[in-house]
């Protein structure tokens, strides 16, 4: 009890800062899974390959990093709704169009 007491000006203010950043990690978490927005980015990146802003190639590439993030969103909420920590980590290589 007494060292507790006597590192507590140390510990509080370590403890609060884990936990600002706990929270910062959560959100950030929130905001990069949710799957509202990853259909939103895939729709903005059609709409910007329609005006030529960007290449046939560009638009490949960008698409099946979204495509993975939101098989991983995906995956997410899978295991949330089953009670796992862990979940499924899709790696996409060599995704492209045939013409």
């Amino acid at each position: 009890m007494l060292f507790k007491l006597l590192t507590l000006p140390i510990s509080a203010p370590v403890s609060g800062f884990k936990f600002v950043l706990e929270q910062l990690q959560n959100v950030a978490e929130a905001e990069l899974y949710d799957v509202d927005r990853i259909r939103e980015q895939l729709l903005l990146l059609q709409l910007r390959l329609d005006e030529g802003d960007l290449t046939e190639e560009e638009y490949v590439e960008q698409e099946a990093e979204i495509i993975a993030r939101l098989r991983e969103a995906r995956a997410r909420q899978r295991a949330q709704v089953s009670g796992t920590d862990e979940p499924v980590t899709y790696v996409i290589e060599g995704h492209g169009r045939e013409d």
